[in-house]
């Protein structure tokens, strides 16, 4: 038997006894195996190079079909990862994660070229085959680099804000939650191998989407200030100067109104019609309320951001969570455009 295939019959059988898992911030845990890493070698002969997730298929000597998910175009820009290292015909090896429910499907964050250069295509991921490597996570595990000892702060808001893989707020949701009897039921039964919320490229609604991890910029025009999310190509209108508007129509990022503390803006935000709270399957009421507080640090790099979030249908007690963005010099928002593989 090939040693590639028989490695995998023995993971997928295994996968029978893995347990369910408690998956603290991001659904790929349930739906891939992140406990073992496999090898796989073959051709190329299927690749998209966009948004959601970078994939690709290859075709293993035994005939075998392996759809390949890495990340997203937006990481990989940023990594100094161009298109034009992966084509359909080329020879490579994939080292990573096989889905848990045994289907030819595998995350993977480092691919052997058929040049025998290694591509890292995660910050913060080591190599797996050579110490050198292409794929540079120096942008995503910065800070505000480049500004240490110098003020930004009469810059202000409105300019385009970076997050990074590491430090605090990285990840802004929590381990444990005041959970209700409905929402405790709901988050037992959730399966993340049937019920993918993100499918057919569905934006993220209110609060999920301030966790993604690519620019945003604030921008203003006139009593409206709008937040622009290069996830989704989304922009969130926060209106000034009035009261809230309970009427409001419920939309995926519902409705805002700001108003300016000192220097730190704060938003109210009701009416989001969008069913999860996060990745985990926490479920979320249309009757949820949202107050945000945008602050920036002292030495004005930093953007310090927390949000509280009342949902009486699934939360015992308000939840309060926190991020974090930093001022990179010439970082812009960048298209999306989320394609279907």
């Amino acid at each position: 038997m090939n040693r590639l295939y028989g490695m995998k019959i023995g993971i997928l059988l295994s996968l029978l006894s893995v347990p369910s898992i408690n998956f603290a911030h991001h659904a790929w845990a349930s739906i891939f195996d992140m406990s073992t890493v496999t090898e796989f070698q073959g051709e190329i002969t299927r690749l998209m190079w966009r948004n959601p997730h970078v994939r690709f298929t290859i075709e293993t000597a035994e005939g075998m079909l392996l759809d390949i998910e890495t990340n997203s175009l937006s990481i990989l820009r940023r990594m100094d990862v161009t298109p034009d290292l992966l084509a359909v015909g080329d020879l490579v090896s994939v080292a990573g994660n096989l889905a848990r429910n045994g289907d030819n499907e595998m995350w993977i964050n480092n691919i052997l070229l058929s040049d025998g250069r290694e591509l890292v295509t995660r910050p913060g991921i080591a190599p797996h085959w050579s110490d050198e490597h292409l794929g540079s996570g120096e942008y995503w595990l910065a800070g505000a680099d480049g500004n240490a000892g110098s003020s930004t702060e009469d810059l202000g808001l409105f300019r385009v804000w970076s997050t990074r893989f590491n430090g605090p707020g990285r990840y802004m949701f929590l381990d444990k939650y005041p959970f209700t009897e409905i929402a405790e039921t709901a988050v037992g039964t959730f399966n993340p191998l049937l019920e993918r919320p993100l499918a057919e490229c569905a934006p993220k609604g209110m609060p999920w989407i301030m966790q993604q991890p690519y620019p945003v910029e604030f921008t203003r025009d006139q009593d409206k200030i709008f937040f622009h999310i290069e996830e989704y190509d989304l922009v969130r209108t926060i209106y000034m100067n009035r009261t809230t508007n309970e009427n409001a129509s419920h939309s995926l990022l519902g409705y805002s109104v700001g108003r300016w503390e000192g220097e730190d803006l704060v938003v109210s935000t009701r009416s989001v019609d969008w069913p999860y709270f996060n990745a985990t399957g926490i479920p979320q009421s249309r009757e949820a309320t949202y107050i945000e507080r945008f602050a920036l640090s002292n030495d004005g790099n930093e953007l310090n951001y927390t949000i509280t979030v009342t949902d009486p249908i699934n939360f015992t007690e308000p939840v309060t969570l926190n991020k974090q963005w930093v001022w990179k010099p010439g970082e812009t928002v960048e298209p999306y455009e989320c394609t279907n593989y």
